[in-house]
């Protein structure tokens, strides 16, 4: 047993520890544990372990390196180093593997299986970043300054279920860099939030069917890439895999976001198709409670060609609680491994600005792809009555514009990427966005991941 033990904490510490030096090492377990010794063999490897979690003293601060290892204890270091295996060499591997060949029956006989050890501990993940935003709307104005965190948090349930929650924090102002504090925003229903922290998504999915899923709970829509429905909803999707390359899916549900970002011109009212309803701070404003539902069949023809088709509904005071119904078609080709082409087009039922459409030339695709460096240019007529409220502006933007969008993105490392978005345009309406022909904006963000 004593032997094992040696060799695991071998294989461990080769697998985590690396170039540490020895001298951090003999620091660190002179903190940590009175009873071993700064040159011990097993120095680094316990500092390193305990450092992940996966080894821990007792109470009185001793690590007590003689103790026989119990069943579960040996279990525990086992499902540790087969989490780690991916990095480590064929050596390193056939030694767990042994190790796990050693060990299973006696873990067996007492109920513990090594791969539910593995499952559990790997059945929580949390992954997020920050984020130094500069932007500046269509309507003018100072640069607005943001500093943002945001967290995911996803955890797996039984039976291909699982849980996913999206926290966010920002800070923001319009008085320079550095200078960004909290403050609140409105959301419909007449709820006012502070914007320092907030949860983004909640929700739980899983299957209900044979190729069918279920997403219930707070989300943003996943259909037709938000080009006309990007808001966030409570309520319920439904995705069903019609065949290998078909794609059938339903939304449903109250919508849940900001005014601002929910409005379209540059004052926060909802005034659309005309309708002053909902302009100033009323009951109808302070009420307003929009639902929206949607449903798309989303279609890949081959390695290059994708397109959909889709119904939506909105209901909201923005028409003095009429529908407004759109139809809308997607489409995306591909080129090569590097240039593509993207398009939408939406039509809507209450006249106005009821015609949107967008076309872009991508290079290297998503910022978020992994490439290099990256970009687009194209041309976006986007109606105000043609959207519910769409992915393709940003905070800084409204609908109701028309004219040439550009962007280029550029990863310094896996955990680092510079975005930045242009527009340049003119309102569709000349009167439109607080008397403002003109309309140029820009939205910068510096990503660090984790």
């Amino acid at each position: 047993m004593k032997t094992n033990k040696k060799l695991m904490l071998g294989v461990l510490s080769a697998l985590m520890v690396g170039a540490t030096t020895s001298a951090y090492a003999a620091q660190s377990a002179e903190v940590l544990y009175s009873d071993v010794p700064a040159d011990h063999w097993a120095v680094q490897a316990i500092t390193e372990l305990n450092k992940e979690g996966i080894v821990t003293g007792f109470g009185d601060g001793t690590f007590r390196g003689d103790r026989a290892v119990t069943r579960y204890e040996m279990a525990q270091l086992i499902a540790s180093a087969r989490s780690h295996e991916k990095i480590a060499n064929n050596e390193q591997k056939a030694m767990i593997e042994k190790l796990t060949a050693e060990f299973s029956e006696d873990l067996d006989s007492i109920g513990l299986r090594v791969t539910r050890l593995e499952e559990k501990s790997d059945n929580v993940k949390v992954s997020g970043g920050f984020a130094q935003k500069a932007m500046r709307g269509i309507d003018g104005g100072n640069t607005y300054w943001e500093k943002a965190l945001w967290l995911n948090i996803d955890g797996k349930m039984t039976n291909g279920w699982g849980a996913h929650a999206g926290l966010d924090w920002k800070y923001g102002s319009s008085d320079g860099f550095n200078s960004e504090k909290s403050s609140a925003d409105d959301y419909v229903g007449g709820d006012n939030l502070d914007v320092a922290g907030s949860i983004w998504e909640v929700y739980a999915q899983g299957p209900v069917a044979k190729n069918m899923n279920l997403k219930f709970g707070h989300f943003q829509p996943g259909l037709q890439s938000g080009y006309v429905s990007n808001a966030r909803v409570y309520g319920a999707e439904v995705d069903y895999n019609a065949s290998d390359n078909t794609t059938v899916k339903a939304y449903g549900g109250k919508i849940r976001e900001k005014k601002w970002d929910m409005a379209v011109p540059g004052n926060q009212g909802f005034i659309r198709n005309g309708s002053n309803g909902a302009a100033g701070g009323g009951d109808d404003f302070n009420n307003e409670r929009p639902t929206a539902y949607g449903l798309s069949v989303e279609h890949k023809f081959n390695d290059k060609l994708s397109a959909g088709i889709g119904y939506y509904n909105y209901k909201s005071v923005a028409y003095d609680n009429e529908k407004l119904n759109l139809g809308v078609v997607d489409a995306s080709y591909q080129f090569n491994d590097k240039w593509g082409l993207t398009g939408f087009y939406s039509q809507g039922s209450r006249g106005y600005q009821n015609k949107a459409s967008d076309i872009k030339l991508t290079y290297n695709g998503s910022p978020w792809g992994g490439k290099k460096i990256g970009g687009y240019v194209g041309y976006r007529h986007l109606g105000a009555d043609a959207v519910i409220m769409s992915s393709l502006v940003h905070g800084s933007e409204k609908a109701g514009s028309k004219g040439v969008e550009a962007g280029l993105w550029y990863r310094f490392s896996p955990s680092i990427l510079l975005t930045n978005d242009f527009f340049f345009g003119k309102a569709i309406n000349q009167d439109f966005v607080n008397n403002k022909g003109t309309h140029t904006a820009y939205f910068s963000t510096l990503n660090f991941t984790f």
